[in-house]
């Protein structure tokens, strides 16, 4: 006997999922880069004592920090202007060329942070965690802004080969760096992998033909100026309660608690893994439903969006919570402690973002990143004040609570601000 009845919700999405090509070449890429990024920071954890290893986290975090500027600065305003067709090729110098000069001026910036350090009698470890991060920029930015080219052009079969070139080089360094206790080796591995990622994003990236007319780049700049201003002004914003957390923890307790934030974090790497994975496939999408269905299409789109981004990662959460306090003593052994209420910090933090990011990505798509920073600004002061506020007290329970109290504040700001003003209803 047959049964007509159709698989439930949760299956059906899962089945989506499966059969998209798309979708499972971009959980693929992801998969390598998070896996790859969960094994060298755990051999790093269990390698290096907590504050080396916290002074290679306090760098690779604030790396994280300004590659979060470039993202908003260049490669969501990128992903954006260059989802009709034809505008790739016709834009791609000045889009180039922008992505030269954010790179160049963060490697700057953060050299002259790390120079400026000890005329402030600033502890010697966290000097040598700003002239790395500063040496990251360069080929984190190539890697990430090519392989987003390469989506742009719908060669996701060319980011997973990127990725797995990235995992080799960096867990091979990384095996080597703890081997021979050299935290150098640990932060060569990871500015070679991202240089050789990106190197080959570059070679697999079809050519495209030298535009007739190519915009100027200032007269460019200013076309866009209004968007990408508002958009790293949001993000800045928004850097400073989902990234600065951390920051101002090693500023205030020393490398050993984010030592501690970073291994904690590490578990959280699916997560991640989920979101920018989603991120790769439905922004995209969910751009040119609304070229081309406005408002009704981006609704649509960006309810799958929430749909898939729940699927993906509440059943990871779940799992964290009641099985994490085994799965770090397994990983770890005793050096970390009683995890429980970190990780369910980071749970909490998650979840939040499920339900936030839908409500930031409309604002971004309708082209209102003013509006978000509104929403932001209020969360970034919500955020560090808890920071500075818990952090003496709770240690890196406070930090948690400045990053999931700003998540949600910001949460509350963009559904509020999208009901206010419909922006939709301008376009």
């Amino acid at each position: 006997m047959t049964s007509n009845r159709k698989p439930g919700g949760l299956a059906m999405v899962l089945a989506r999922v499966a059969s998209d090509r798309v979708r499972a070449l971009s959980l693929v890429e992801q998969g390598m880069v998070s896996g790859a990024n969960f094994l060298a920071l755990l051999i790093l954890a269990r390698g290096f004592n907590a504050d080396t290893f916290g002074t290679f986290s306090f760098a690779w975090l604030t790396m994280l920090f300004v590659l979060n500027i470039q993202r908003s600065a260049v490669v969501v305003p990128f992903v954006i202007h260059t989802a009709q067709p034809g505008v790739l090729e016709a834009e791609s110098p000045a889009w180039r060329r922008l992505n030269h000069w954010t790179t160049g001026l963060s490697a700057l910036a953060l050299g002259l942070i790390a120079l400026a350090l000890p005329y402030f009698h600033t502890p010697d470890w966290m000097v040598t965690a700003f002239l790395m991060a500063a040496i990251f920029v360069v080929p984190c930015f190539g890697y990430e802004f090519r392989r987003r080219w390469l989506i742009q052009q719908d060669r996701y079969g060319s980011t997973v080969l990127a990725a797995a070139t990235y995992a080799a080089l960096y867990l091979g360094g990384v095996w080597a760096a703890v081997t021979t206790h050299r935290l150098d080796l640990a932060a060569a591995a990871f500015t070679i992998a991202n240089g050789g990622a990106a190197v080959l994003c570059l070679v697999l990236s079809p050519r495209l033909a030298k535009p007739a007319n190519p915009p100027a780049f200032l007269p460019f700049l200013k076309n866009l100026g209004h968007f990408i201003g508002w958009s790293v002004a949001s993000n800045l914003a928004y850097n400073a309660y989902g990234h600065l957390p951390p920051l101002i923890l090693g500023a205030l307790a020393g490398p050993g608690p984010v030592a501690l934030f970073q291994a904690m974090r590490n578990f959280t790497q699916p997560l991640s893994t989920a979101a920018t994975a989603v991120d790769n496939f439905d922004k995209p999408r969910a751009a040119r439903a609304l070229a081309t269905e406005g408002a009704p299409g981006l609704r649509r789109a960006l309810t799958h969006t929430t749909t898939a981004m729940a699927v993906l990662t509440l059943p990871y959460l779940l799992f964290l919570l009641t099985a994490g306090d085994w799965l770090v003593g397994l990983v770890y052994g005793p050096r970390y402690g009683d995890p429980t209420a970190t990780l369910a910090w980071f749970a909490a933090a998650h979840v939040v973002i499920v339900f936030v990011y839908p409500l930031e990505t409309a604002l971004f798509l309708l082209r209102r990143p003013d509006l978000l920073f509104i929403g932001r600004v209020g969360s970034a002061i919500c955020g560090v004040t808890l920071c500075f506020a818990l952090i003496p007290t709770w240690g890196l329970g406070g930090a948690m609570a400045g990053i999931t109290g700003g998540i949600a504040m910001s949460g509350f700001a963009a559904a509020y601000l999208l009901a206010r003003e419909q922006p939709w209803v301008k376009m």
